[in-house]
């Protein structure tokens, strides 16, 4: 007798292990769990998707080191890792030291033989001149590309026609500066702000820029008395000298593409170590790095954001989305910076609540 009931009792045990829900294997890009990277059985190198980063600057720069963590975050979020399920690479094109037109033209001949040849399944494309030399050669391709860092109007590379409805084979986010709250951020560190004058170097990514704050100075309460985009170090000095005595305030917008008289490339270091030296207006830009580096202050774009938003996008492409089904956005994230150390060496105070809300920097640059 027990012996039967032990015999049904398993029967019982095998017909309830049968009949209970079995567990599914995660697909690719689902699920975000902090233990999927060392779980995850690595694709053979061959099956692994692949990922290029076409850059248009050079890889120690800081705004694209930002991006970088961006988009390797966002992929991860969404269960891609490079040396698991996909293959990164990057390409730099070097084009924010190396700005003349034959340069751009050879390296930008590279980037696309390296699509070409290795054929990646998306193209992450960072700022102007990678859209304007590489990106726009491939519209229409069968090659997806996401781009970021664009402060130009994508419709003017020809490679889409509506900003809510690309289609095609290109999509991304646009990099916008943050002028009106960046200057209004000003204004709560110095009051009398009416006057400013405006400096920029002459490569890309100022130009339209540059056109925009002069364009919207006075809706933002401020009057533009002196703007120029400059190529030489000299006659950038020469304008942060003349503006102390026009301006209330100096915005500085870029100054990565600056050359000497015998036409070297000065580092952008050196551009604004002497600009926070030889400048006693309150001074302010559009990224944190400038802050960093010394300016006042700013309510400055994110690369970070940047390169976020695109690896998401670039990851529902992996999975097998057009990029034209995503219109292309602008992430609306900044972070406030303030310089404490510029601000105690230009007499200002900064008011208790904005040292409780904003990133606060020590570090200034000055070689006198």
């Amino acid at each position: 007798m027990n012996r039967i009931i032990a015999m049904i009792a398993l029967i019982s045990l095998a017909l309830l292990l049968a009949a209970a829900p079995q567990p599914q294997a995660a697909s690719p890009g689902a699920g975000t769990g902090d233990d999927d990277l060392y779980s995850m059985r690595p694709l053979p190198p061959a099956e692994r998707q692949r990922v290029l980063l076409l850059h248009s600057y050079h890889e120690e720069y800081i705004w694209l080191q930002n991006v970088n963590r961006g988009i390797h975050q966002a992929l991860k979020e969404e269960r891609y890792f490079p040396e698991k399920n996909i293959a990164v690479e990057a390409f730099y094109m070097d084009t924010k030291r190396k700005t003349d037109a034959e340069w751009k033209t050879a390296v930008a001949a590279k980037a696309i033989d390296k699509i070409t040849t290795w054929q990646p399944h998306v193209v992450i494309a960072s700022d102007d001149n990678a859209q304007a030399y590489v990106v726009k050669k491939l519209a229409g391709t069968s090659t997806p590309f996401v781009f970021l860092g664009v402060n130009a109007d994508p419709r003017d590379y020809g490679y889409i026609k509506e900003l809510a409805a690309p289609g095609g084979n290109v999509t991304g986010c646009i990099e916008r500066e943050r002028f009106h709250l960046s200057l209004k951020l000003l204004k709560q560190l110095v009051s009398k702000v009416r006057k400013i004058a405006v400096i920029c170097d002459d490569g890309p990514t100022g130009r339209p820029i540059m056109k925009r704050v002069r364009a919207s100075a006075a809706a933002s309460g401020v009057e533009v008395v002196a703007a120029s985009q400059i190529g030489r170090f000299s006659e950038w000095k020469r304008f942060v000298r003349d503006a102390q005595n026009k301006a209330d305030a100096l915005l500085v917008i870029v100054y990565h593409t600056l050359k000497d008289d015998a036409g070297n490339h000065v580092d952008p270091d050196q551009v604004l170590s002497w600009t926070i030296a030889n400048n006693r207006l309150p001074d302010f830009g559009f990224w944190k790095w400038a802050v960093e580096g010394g300016l006042l202050c700013s309510e400055a774009i994110s690369g970070y954001q940047q390169g976020h938003y695109a690896g998401t996008v670039a990851a529902y492409v992996l999975a097998g989305q057009s990029p034209g089904e995503f219109s292309v956005q602008m992430p609306r994230r900044g972070e406030i910076c303030i310089n404490r150390a510029r601000a105690k060496s230009l007499g200002i105070r900064i008011p208790g609540e904005l040292i409780k809300s904003a990133t606060i920097y020590d570090t200034i640059k000055s070689d006198g």
